[in-house]
C-alpha cells in the first residue's frame, strides 16, 4: 500500500474521504462478527452471507483509499486486524458450528491450522508492504490472500451435510486452503486493473459492491460454490502467467 503526505499533495481530501475507506473496514468487521453471531445461532445460510459481504467489502476499501489518495498506516493496520477475525476466525468458527456432534478432534486441529494460516499470510503481507517491487509484480499476491481462502474453505459448507463420513474430507480440503495461504504460489491481485482516481469513479466502485451483496444475499450458497470454483481455476491460470512474466522481465526480476 502506498502512502500518501498530503502536505505535499496539491489537492487535500476532504475528512469524509480520509474517512469512507475505514469506514468500509468497519462494516467489513462488522460483518465478520455478525457472521459469529449466525453460526453460534445455527443460522449457518445468513453466515455464508456476512463472510462474503465482508470479503466484499475488504475487497473495497484498500481501491477506495487507493482512489482517493487516503492510504495510511492506519489502515493497513485497521484492515489487517479486521481481516483475522473476519477470514481467520469466523470461517472456522461457522463450520465448527455446522459440523455439530459430527466434528472430530482431527479435523477441530486442521480448523486451527487455518486460522494460525490466516495469521501467518496477514503477517507476511505486511511485512512485504515496504518492499520496493518491479511494477509487473504488483499484479500477483504470494499466495492465496485471507479473504478468498476464507470463502473458498467454505466449499464444503455448500455442498455437504456434516457426517462422520464428510470429516475427513473437510479437515484434508481445509488443510489444502491452509497451504495455499501461506505457499508462494502467485496469485492475481487485481491491481493491475488502474482504476482513475475520482469521486465518481469511486461512488460507482461502492455501487458494484452494492450490487454484489444484493446478488450474494439472495443467492448465497451458489455465489459462494461459483466464486471458489472460478476462483480455484484460476490459480493455474496465474501461475503460468507469473513464470511468463518473470522470463520476461528477467533483468528487473529482483527489483
Amino acid at each position: 500500500m502506498r502512502y500518501v503526505n498530503i502536505a505535499n499533495s496539491p489537492k487535500h481530501p476532504s475528512r469524509i474521504a480520509w474517512m469512507m475507506p475505514n469506514i468500509v473496514t468497519g462494516l467489513a468487521l462488522c460483518a465478520g462478527l455478525l457472521s459469529i453471531r449466525f453460526s453460534i445461532e445455527g443460522h449457518f445460510d445468513f453466515a455464508l452471507v456476512a463472510i462474503i459481504a465482508s470479503a466484499i467489502l475488504d475487497g473495497l476499501d484498500g481501491r477506495l483509499a487507493r482512489m482517493l489518495g487516503t492510504t495510511s498506516r492506519f489502515g493497513e493496520e485497521f484492515d489487517s486486524l479486521a481481516d483475522f477475525l473476519s477470514f481467520g476466525l469466523a470461517p472456522i468458527i461457522l463450520m465448527f458450528f455446522w459440523a455439530g456432534e459430527a466434528m472430530t478432534a482431527s479435523v477441530s486441529l486442521c480448523l486451527m491450522a487455518f486460522a494460525v494460516a490466516s495469521a501467518c499470510r496477514l503477517a507476511r503481507f505486511n511485512a512485504d508492504a515496504g518492499t520496493v517491487k518491479a511494477e509487473w509484480r504488483k499484479a500477483y499476491f504470494t499466495g492465496m490472500p485471507t479473504p478468498s481462502a476464507a470463502v473458498a474453505v467454505l466449499l464444503p459448507v455448500s455442498l455437504f451435510e456434516p457426517t462422520p463420513e464428510t470429516m475427513p474430507w473437510l479437515g484434508f480440503y481445509t488443510l489444502i486452503i491452509s497451504f495455499l495461504m501461506v505457499s508462494t504460489v502467485p496469485t492475481f491481485s487485481g491491481k493491475r486493473w488502474h482504476l482513475r482516481r475520482s469521486p465518481l469513479m469511486a461512488a460507482s466502485l461502492i455501487s458494484v459492491a452494492l450490487g454484489l451483496l444484493a446478488v450474494v444475499a439472495t443467492c448465497p450458497r451458489a455465489s459462494l460454490v461459483t466464486f471458489t470454483v472460478v476462483y480455484l481455476s484460476s490459480l493455474p491460470i496465474s501461475w503460468m502467467s507469473f513464470q511468463h512474466e518473470r522470463k520476461t522481465h528477467r533483468p528487473d526480476m529482483e527489483g
